[in-house]
């Protein structure tokens, strides 16, 4: 029966680990031990990270003619105290692009989605290219794609930190999404390091990563975590029509696992005898010591679908083919795999 190693949630140093942690996801990042390890990997990350530089920004607005309005407001918005969409707001007035592909992404547009990686991919600006990631990932997570959105958000958090305020959200969707993959490890080593190293981040994120690390812990040791894990995974497989040998012997594997499982709780069961448990005496059986949560579903709903499976539907043959021939003929693999997964959900209603 598989267990899970101790060492993933032992104490560490959460300024080292946090990146060492976001190479490990995604080995597509195209990073290897032959480059010096995942430690010296972690340490070259961490000096790329910056604060955002307020000034910077202002010094950004002037040379995209923001007019004497706009940056008054900045900077009252500024000593108010800013939220994370502050930025985002002055791109969508500055920038026509960006502004056309997030108003068709907030309005469930199928085509918003490539409109912002085209952008992204076509971007020289850093600020464009940060913000038009971060929304790129959290529309895939939108429809319910978490593979797809770790992907673009390692990119963010080890490329794009700085030019915004969202990096704290950046680090705490990484963990949200490992959790609805499931991959509990990972998602426990990123939960914990957003905690650590975002203190600032609004309370929303901070409570609900705080809830989700608990239920994760929780479940770490149980027997029954291990089962349910491979069971989403075969699960999230089945929905989007993969239906492979791996899935086939993961299915097995679950039998088998579950087989066993139940011939432990019967012999235990024996042991004790037949009688009810008296008093506050408890059964020894992993059932009974840590039952399965909702997972990640208990958080709260972070994100929902706009719409697009509706309009998508919608839309003409001809209009639909156009956009999937933009996917496949006009992307690079990194997001053209990602981008072909989304439509064919979309197409599938999302199943």
């Amino acid at each position: 029966m598989r267990s899970f190693p101790k060492r993933a949630i032992r104490p560490w140093n959460p300024k080292r680990l946090f990146l060492v942690a976001t190479f490990l996801v995604l080995p597509s990042l195209g990073l290897s031990q032959k480059q010096g390890g995942p430690e010296a990997q972690g340490k070259q990350a961490v000096l790329q990270r910056k604060k955002f530089d307020k000034n910077a920004f202002l010094t950004w607005m002037k040379a995209h003619k923001a007019d004497e309005t706009l940056l008054k407001e900045f900077e009252k918005e500024w000593k108010v105290g800013p939220d994370s969409r502050i930025t985002d707001r002055v791109l969508r007035k500055l920038i026509p692009p960006y502004r056309k592909a997030m108003n068709e992404v907030d309005a469930g547009s199928p085509k918003g989605v490539l409109d912002l990686t085209k952008l992204l991919l076509k971007a020289k600006d850093p600020y464009i290219k940060a913000h038009s990631r971060y929304f790129l990932a959290r529309a895939l997570l939108d429809e319910d794609d978490p593979e797809g959105a770790v992907l673009v958000l390692a990119d963010f958090v080890t490329k794009d930190s700085g030019y915004s305020l969202m990096d704290g959200e950046g680090a705490f969707y990484i963990g949200y999404s490992l959790a609805l993959i499931p991959d509990a490890g990972k998602a426990i080593v990123n939960l914990k390091a957003f905690l650590d190293l975002y203190p600032d981040a609004p309370e929303r994120y901070r409570a609900n990563a705080a809830q989700l690390l608990a239920e994760l812990e929780a479940q770490w040791d149980s027997p029954l975590h291990a089962i349910a894990d491979d069971m989403k995974y075969c699960e999230r497989k089945l929905r989007k029509e993969q239906t492979g040998k791996q899935v086939e012997t993961k299915q097995l594997d679950i039998v088998d696992k579950l087989t066993k499982l139940i011939e432990q709780l019967e012999k235990e069961e024996q042991q004790q005898g037949s009688g009810p448990p008296k008093g506050n005496q408890q059964s020894k059986g992993p059932a009974n010591q840590s039952s399965l949560s909702d997972g990640p579903g208990r958080v709260g709903q972070l994100h929902g679908s706009r719409g697009v499976k509706s309009k998508w539907g919608e839309m003409k043959d001809r209009d639909r083919k156009k956009i999937m021939n933009e996917v496949q003929t006009k992307l690079p693999e990194r997001y053209r795999a990602v981008l072909e997964r989304y439509y064919r959900k979309v197409n599938r209603g999302g199943k």
